[in-house]
């Protein structure tokens, strides 16, 4: 039953203007192409100490060896210092760094330390110490980056590895890598 008395209303219609939100999107477009720096949107690039071009391996892509190695011989890159890193041979922390040891002219020396961060403080102190004590009356070693080349073991996380890189750019060490040490190797 319907209300005689009532009329029956009709729907209205919902308008949405489009012109202001256009106009709003195009603001904040134009906002974040202005205040864009291509300079921050490098942060995460590293500079390495890579070797310089050789012949390719095989001169058809289609005789490439995909598990064979791409170099038969080692390129040698003269370092200041090496940095190994051994890992924890125990599952449960496996990845994690259990010893930093330093190879400088001198000799491998093995970082003291209880834990992770007082390792890292004493590698702090000796890159210090070691671009301190190099020649001041050569200027072309002055001029010089000094480099440091990382050894580490497979099972060391690339974390652990990038917060020694960072260690080693935060002191002035240009960085380098050798092959990958396999677990317990040399321990």
């Amino acid at each position: 039953m319907r209300n005689k008395h009532r009329k029956e209303e009709i729907p209205t219609e919902v308008t949405l203007p489009i012109t202001p939100m256009l106009d709003m999107a195009f603001q904040m477009l134009f906002f974040f192409i202005a205040t864009f720096n291509p300079v921050a949107a490098s942060e995460g690039q590293m500079d390495l100490s890579l070797p310089a071009k050789s012949e390719a391996a095989a001169p058809d892509p289609k005789d490439v060896r995909t598990r064979g190695e791409s170099h038969k011989v080692e390129v040698d890159i003269p370092t200041d210092v090496t940095i190994s890193l051994r890992g924890l041979q125990v599952l449960k922390y496996a990845g994690e760094v259990s010893s930093i040891t330093v190879t400088t002219t001198a000799g491998p020396q093995l970082l003291k330390g209880a834990d992770k961060k007082e390792r890292e403080a004493e590698l702090h102190k000796q890159l210090k110490q070691l671009k301190a004590s190099r020649p001041k009356e050569d200027t072309e070693a002055k001029k010089k980056v000094p480099n440091a080349r990382l050894e580490a073991e497979i099972n060391i996380r690339w974390s652990e590895v990038v917060k020694i890189m960072d260690i080693c750019y935060e002191e002035g060490f240009q960085v380098s890598f050798s092959k990958p040490l396999h677990p317990g190797a040399g321990q």
